[in-house]
Parts: structure tokens; C-alpha cells; sequence
């Protein structure tokens, strides 16, 4: 097994045709599979928003850093569906193209809205999932919706510049010091670099599904984590989420922004390995 140290985006790379869609995702360890699914920020992939995650658990488990349709290396999709039902299918055909019968999920942002469609339509395949700043818990009661995040986030989609990149990452994070300009140039990149995802998401019909309702009837153990600073899905989202789903536990990461899993990498890593490595 290659240490974390030897782990780069490269030497990780791969592809599956799952149905109809060519799907780009990033491997290693061994074990149980554990699929990520990342958010829907201008320019994300897989690598780019578990980068940090994914030495430390694949010590313990077969990880899939999963770039979703109209991102990354993945195929552009013009979808009349949902994007996180077409996520979600397009998961199951991957587990279906690699002869993996389960495996568990873990979701940030609009990656947690996949999870979720995946915990209704695919629960047979589902072991556990892990929802961090989650999609699919519902509008606000409390915040502006759409909040000050998703705004910017819009914003830069439709006129990426690294600039934007800029503001993106400071209402993202709680501390965005780190945030430097060979980190902004990389994921301008990312975005330049492929502009038919651009048009595929202008062409796509951006309805949002809404399952809390049949979320009620998902018993799959679910770890809820959300940064208590968060200014793009609000933490009560995530109690919703916490109220509907029977066999969930939550936990709120003080001074943490949208991504737990990047700014409090150590500390999730370790939660992660211990909720999908036990039963209790």
C-alpha cells in the first residue's frame, strides 16, 4: 500500500463507465469502500476537497474520491432530473461497473445531498453515510436563503476570476489564511479547463429534490458533522437532518467554516475511521 506521502492526484487516477456517464475518480487503500462525493463549488473535484482525507483513511479502507457529473474528469450531463438523483444512479452503476456490492458514502455540501438520494433510492447499498454541511435539510427558517455562500458561489460560476475564487474561500472557510495564490490559480484552472461543464449546468433543469419525507424511513447509521461557522448551509440544516434520520448522531466543529473534512482534517479523519470502523 502506497503511504500517504506517495499519494498525488495522478498516481490515484482513474475511470469507469457507470451507465451512460464516464465517470473520473481518484483510489487507494484497501478493505471496506467508502465513496466521497464533493461539494458544487466552481471547480471541485474529489481531490480538491479531500485531499487531506484521503492518505489517513485509506490506511483503513478502499476510498473513492468520486468527481460527480459536470465536474472534473467526469462527463458533462445535461440533466432533467435532479442533479443529486443523477449523482446518486451514477454512483450505483460505478458499484455496479466495479462489482462492489456496498459501500458507504460520504457527502459535503452537495455531495450530502447525493448521499441522501442514494440513502433513498440505493439503500439496499448503503452501508453508512457521513453528511458534512450537507445538502437536502431544507430552506432556512432563521437565515437568508439563499445565504451569503451560495450567492458568491453562483457568482463565481458565472464569472469565474480568481479574484472571486478569493472571496469564495473566505466565506467557505473560518480561517482562509492559508488560502494562497498558487492554491486560487489551481482551481481557476479547474474551472478554465473545462468549460463544457459550464454549459452543461447553464443547459440543466438546477431543480432541487427534496427528501426529507422519505428520509424518514432510512434507518442507515448516519454521522452528521457542520461547521458551527458555517456560512453556506446552516447548522439547521443539519438538525433537521438530525431530527428526521432514526440512527444519526450529530457533531459541530467550533471555528470551522463549510469544510470540516479540510479545515479540521485531523480531527475528522479520526471520527470518520472510528463511526465507519464500529458498530456502537
Amino acid at each position: 500500500m502506497a503511504t500517504t506521502a506517495q499519494l498525488t492526484e495522478e498516481t490515484t487516477s482513474k475511470f469507469v463507465q457507470a451507465g451512460d456517464i464516464r465517470m473520473h475518480y481518484n483510489e487507494a487503500g484497501t478493505g471496506e469502500t467508502v465513496v466521497f462525493l464533493h461539494g458544487g463549488g466552481p471547480g471541485a473535484t474529489g481531490w480538491s476537497n479531500f485531499v487531506r482525507n484521503i492518505g489517513p483513511l485509506s490506511e483503513h479502507f478502499h476510498v473513492m474520491l468520486v468527481d460527480m457529473p459536470q465536474y472534473g474528469g467526469s462527463d458533462d450531463v445535461v440533466m432533467t432530473e435532479p442533479h443529486s438523483t443523477v449523482t446518486a444512479r451514477a454512483v450505483k452503476d460505478m458499484l455496479d461497473a466495479l462489482d462492489i456490492e456496498k459501500a458507504s458514502l460520504v457527502g459535503n455540501s452537495m455531495g450530502g445531498a447525493a448521499t441522501l438520494a442514494f440513502a433513498v433510492d440505493h439503500n439496499e447499498r448503503l452501508n453508512k453515510m457521513v453528511l458534512m454541511g450537507s445538502g437536502g435539510g431544507g430552506v432556512s427558517i432563521f437565515d437568508h436563503s439563499p445565504s451569503e455562500g451560495i450567492k458568491i458561489l453562483m457568482e463565481v460560476a458565472n464569472n469565474p476570476s480568481v479574484e472571486g475564487l478569493r472571496s469564495l474561500f473566505n466565506v467557505m472557510l473560518y480561517d482562509a489564511s492559508f488560502v494562497n495564490e498558487e492554491l486560487l490559480q489551481a482551481r481557476y484552472a479547474g474551472i478554465v479547463a473545462n468549460p463544457s461543464h459550464q454549459e452543461a449546468r447553464r443547459k440543466s433543469n438546477n431543480v432541487w429534490r427534496g427528501v426529507l419525507a422519505d428520509l424518514a424511513n432510512v434507518t442507515t447509521p448516519a454521522l452528521i458533522i457542520h461547521g458551527r461557522n458555517d456560512r453556506v448551509v446552516s447548522l439547521e440544516g443539519s438538525m433537521r437532518l438530525l431530527s428526521v434520520l432514526e440512527n444519526s448522531r450529530m457533531e459541530i466543529f467550533n471555528h470551522c467554516g463549510h469544510w470540516a473534512q479540510f479545515e479540521h482534517a485531523s480531527l475528522f479523519n479520526r471520527m470518520v475511521e472510528d463511526f465507519l470502523s464500529h458498530d456502537d
